[in-house]
């Protein structure tokens, strides 16, 4: 891996862990390039896998109590999943999904075990994850309670774009590859209510809508919107 590749990767939960075991975790891990549109894995798949973020971004699909999948996260560079499945061993609970060319590490559970022989922290750090990624679902469940149609889905724009609930500690996503409808999905909004709202953050300068892309373009502005 290059520099690049590898600063990317410490980004987010590995620069919360000793640089030994960051190092470790990074050298155990295969990397694969997924194309745009390419299942990661699937619902109920059986697949024991710590991914890092290299480049690109991961959109995550969620279901749950019987609904049809819905489009419920997106991450970029430096952050990392699969740990429920890792540690649980249970068939996988979401499915991940690449947005434009997408390079992930990919360290088997197997070669977790291999590290925790040399290093006594490697599962704390794994347990970790899973706060900080329970930290990002819980804040994402909390913004849905929200009763304001446009403070709701700022919220969850925000949290798109890593500006919010970023428990990882990743870099914030400036353009964000997310549909109109899907953003209106994730905000629990119809389409019409959604777009109008979206109309008026694009008139007010904080945001431009491009084909399949929200840009952020004034996030501290976005972010007072929730505080009035």
């Amino acid at each position: 891996m290059n520099d690049g590749t590898i600063n990317d990767l410490k980004a987010g939960w590995l620069g919360h862990v000793p640089s030994p075991l960051a190092k470790a975790f990074i050298d155990a891990g295969k990397l694969q390039t997924f194309p745009d549109g390419a299942t990661v894995y699937g619902f109920g798949q059986e697949q024991c896998c710590l991914f890092g973020i290299a480049s690109g971004h991961i959109r995550m699909w969620l279901t749950m109590n019987e609904q049809a999948p819905r489009f419920g996260h997106l991450a970029g560079p430096g952050f990392w999943f699969g740990e429920h499945e890792v540690v649980t061993g249970l068939p996988r609970i979401m499915e991940m999904e690449a947005s434009g060319d997408t390079l992930l590490c990919m360290v088997a559970r197997s070669e977790i075990d291999r590290i925790a022989k040399n290093h006594a922290e490697a599962w704390a750090s794994v347990a970790l994850l899973a706060v900080m990624n329970q930290g990002t679902a819980i804040g994402a469940a909390d913004d849905l309670m929200i009763r304001n149609a446009k403070k709701r889905l700022v919220a969850v724009l925000l949290r798109l774009s890593s500006h919010r609930n970023a428990y990882q500690g990743v870099s914030p996503i400036s353009a964000v590859p997310v549909r109109q409808t899907e953003l209106a999905d994730a905000a629990t909004l119809s389409r019409s209510s959604a777009l109008a709202i979206l109309a008026e953050l694009s008139r007010d300068g904080l945001i431009r809508t491009d084909y399949r892309t929200i840009v952020i373009l004034k996030p501290k502005q976005l972010g007072a919107l929730l505080a009035d």
